[in-house]
């Protein structure tokens, strides 16, 4: 059956906005995520209203752990804060600031430890983190004028690609403080989130930051020189980028896409990686199935020991990070960059 893209993009809206989203957890924060770029793309108000009822539900229920992982739901509710008419949005976001800054327990070198709502990983840096928690600090610091989370989140970022970034390019999963060493594989979700936010602070942060963008922006570059070279002819990326014998994944695929896509309109990256993030683009478009479902979208991913722990990973569920990347990669249809 043929499709346009307009088809595509209100099949994958429709099938994102029927998820229960039950908990205020990062699955749940990154869905929120793709559909506040979705909708601030297209200007859609029913976007924003299952997003406001949403936000009122889980802060009525208010089970809201303080975790890093879980803050990832902070993101779209910071956007958003200004519309709901509700105090306790706001008073959210600045408490989730404040724990980030105080509390969040931290490595040696300063860098947030990867902390979850369901298991502990004592001493574990994972670059998740820098989508789940680090790209809020940043934004919410701008708004809130509070310089110390805008540099926070900056910091967070470098010594995450200090930790992560290998001589490829390539993010690795995971840091082991313990161990002194890395952890995990080349994971390919990973390095999606790692260029999103890379491409999300390059357009954030104003001038005065010239220095640091100047930092990211190389960070940025070698990375997506590391992913050229392992983009598999689909279009896709392995789930260990660096092992082709495992299989090819979506979400990191859309999130990379939606990155490049996005860094190239607003003219922080250069157009040469443009037909990379094309490629990708229509790959991750002919995995979205008639109910709008994007599928071969791996399960939740702890760091693991070797690229055949990854391998088996199950991938055969309608997955919240899944709709939210390919929510935010279809946006930039919206916008006009392709």
């Amino acid at each position: 059956m043929s499709r346009t893209i307009d088809q595509l993009g209100g099949k994958a809206l429709e099938a994102s906005m029927r998820m229960p989203l039950r908990e205020w957890n990062w699955s749940e924060g990154v869905a929120l995520y793709g559909l506040y770029v979705y909708g601030e793309a297209g200007e859609r108000t029913a976007i924003f209203e299952f997003l406001r009822k949403w936000y009122v539900e889980r802060m009525d229920a208010g089970q809201i752990q303080e975790t890093v992982n879980a803050t990832a739901p902070c993101f779209a509710l910071m956007k958003i804060a200004d519309r709901l008419d509700d105090e306790r949005a706001l008073a959210l976001v600045e408490s989730r600031v404040n724990f980030l800054l105080r509390d969040a327990a931290r490595l040696a070198n300063g860098a947030f430890e990867h902390t979850l709502t369901e298991t502990a990983f004592g001493g574990q840096l994972w670059v998740d983190t820098l989508f789940m928690a680090g790209l809020f600090l940043t934004e919410s610091g701008l708004m809130l004028d509070r310089e110390e989370a805008v540099q926070e989140g900056i910091n967070q970022f470098l010594l995450h690609a200090e930790a992560l970034q290998g001589n490829d390019g390539l993010f690795y999963h995971g840091w082991d403080e313990g161990k002194g060493s890395v952890i995990g594989c080349r994971w390919a979700r990973g390095n999606a989130w790692a260029a999103i936010v890379g491409v999300e602070l390059l357009g954030l942060l104003p001038e005065k930051h010239a220095r640091d963008k100047a930092q990211i922006e190389d960070i940025v570059t070698r990375q997506l020189r590391g992913l050229q070279a392992k983009q598999d002819l689909s279009g896709l990326w392995t789930t260990v980028v660096t092992e082709p014998g495992t299989y090819v994944e979506t979400s990191a695929a859309a999130g990379i896409a939606y990155a490049v896509l996005k860094g190239v309109r607003l003219g922080r990256l250069d157009r040469r990686w443009l037909p990379m993030g094309e490629r990708a683009y229509r790959a991750v478009c002919g995995h979205v199935d008639e109910e709008g479902v994007l599928r071969g979208v791996s399960s939740g991913t702890a760091v693991q020991r070797h690229p055949g722990e990854y391998q088996v990973i199950a991938r055969g569920r309608q997955e919240g990070y899944g709709q939210g990347l390919l929510l935010a990669m279809l946006s930039e249809e919206l916008t006009g960059t392709r």
